[in-house]
């Protein structure tokens, strides 16, 4: 039945209500996804390949790979290469923490199926639910309860109108976005986007608001240079210390407009921040790194609190970029590989990413300027059997 539908309708995602694993059966009724997940992901994802000409474009969804109904009791040991294969699913719970690989929550709008007379979640929680979410590099899986015959109620019509509204207004926040070095403080969500940061304040009234997180002399954020307010004219004065972004509307703000949700339309707003570091980041779009893995919320100094890493030889994280000029940053590490660095498929230079003093993070380790002006694939390959990592590329 699944290939059926694979082969007849080549979906992008697939979600199963199941674990993954096979320490726990989901609900009784014995799917057995534990022992046939594997083959269903192999077949799902090398069909894929097929119709999108080599690329992978896909991804399976499943539940139950780690956390409180943790699947993999029996095989811990494959929790590091299932999260790298898939995207893990739990249920009405959010990640407390920013974490390194995309996961999803699911949830609903009322109760799981219709009942007469039941209440929703207003736009407004949606909206705080999805940022939550989107700000620790997750995704939510929404329910909206239907009649029996397919129809909805003009309540709920209404209320994903709104949540439509907004994102038409703030999607630079959310789609293709990716974590920043931090999740979140004081009802204010962040993302980042383009070289962007996004500020989602949940619970504003248009007041003066200190954003910590975005202090100057940070290992990520860079001397801010323009605040601007998504959906408004209004220009937005600003400060940056040490202490953190101080801001505040020069004028009374408007509530976005065609919003039924008061709350959402007036007091859910976010900021778009541009400063002067905006790096490719190890996870950005575009990046590709089959066989590299992801940590995160580090602390050690490093560019977003976060690195992709290599222990394998020939592993290649590659990236394209449209510019005359790029620098890798990286961290030197003892005991660290090398890496040989390709620009539009030729060798430019190897580079030992290894050093016999104390770790030292965001370091230049490449630096090329000397490129035609134009679009450029930077190919890095990991030319040790030794770890290596990636941080961030400057480019020009």
């Amino acid at each position: 039945r699944v290939d059926d539908a694979i082969s007849k309708y080549h979906p992008d995602v697939i979600y199963f209500d199941e674990h993954a694993g096979n320490s726990i059966i989901d609900l009784g009724v014995k799917m057995g996804l534990g022992f046939l997940a594997p083959k269903l992901i192999a077949n799902y994802y090398n069909k894929s390949l097929q119709w999108n000409r080599g690329k992978m474009d896909v991804v399976i969804n499943l539940k139950g790979v780690g956390g409180k109904y943790n699947s993999f009791k029996n095989s811990p040991e494959l929790i590091p290469i299932v999260d790298r294969s898939l995207v893990k699913s739990t249920e009405a719970f959010i990640e407390s923490q920013i974490n390194a690989y995309p996961f999803q929550t699911e949830t609903s709008i009322s109760e799981w199926h219709y009942k007469t007379g039941q209440k929703y979640m207003s736009a407004y929680e949606v909206i705080a639910k999805l940022m939550k979410n989107v700000s620790r590099n997750g995704t939510m899986l929404l329910n909206i309860t239907q009649h029996g015959r397919g129809d909805l109620d003009t309540a709920l019509i209404r209320i994903c109108k709104d949540v439509g509204i907004w994102l038409a207004t703030n999607g630079e926040a959310v789609y293709g976005s990716r974590p920043f070095e931090v999740s979140a403080e004081n009802n204010v969500e962040y993302t980042r986007n383009g070289g962007k940061v996004y500020a989602t304040l949940l619970n504003w009234r248009g007041d003066s608001v200190c954003l910590t997180a975005l202090h100057s002399g940070g290992n990520t954020i860079g001397k801010v240079l323009n605040v601007e307010l998504m959906g408004s004219n209004v220009p937005i004065k600003f400060v940056q210390d040490k202490d953190g972004l101080k801001l505040k509307p020069t004028s009374v703000l408007s509530a976005l407009p065609q919003i039924f949700d008061t709350a959402l339309a007036s007091k859910c707003r976010v900021l778009s921040i541009t400063h002067d570091k905006p790096w490719i980041n190890d996870d950005d779009p575009g990046v590709r790194a089959a066989g590299w893995y992801r940590k995160c919320n580090l602390g050690t100094g490093d560019y977003n609190n976060d690195l992709t890493i290599s222990n394998v030889l020939g592993d290649v994280w590659s990236t394209t970029f449209t510019g005359k000029g790029f620098k890798i940053i990286a961290p030197l590490e003892p005991g660290a590989g090398k890496i040989s660095v390709k620009v539009d498929g030729k060798t430019y230079k190897n580079v030992d990413l290894s050093t016999k003093k104390a770790r030292q993070a965001q370091q230049v380790v490449c630096s090329i300027s000397d490129l035609k002006a134009g679009k450029h694939t930077i190919e890095i390959m990991n030319n040790s059997h030794q770890p290596v990592s990636i941080d961030a590329i400057e480019v020009w």
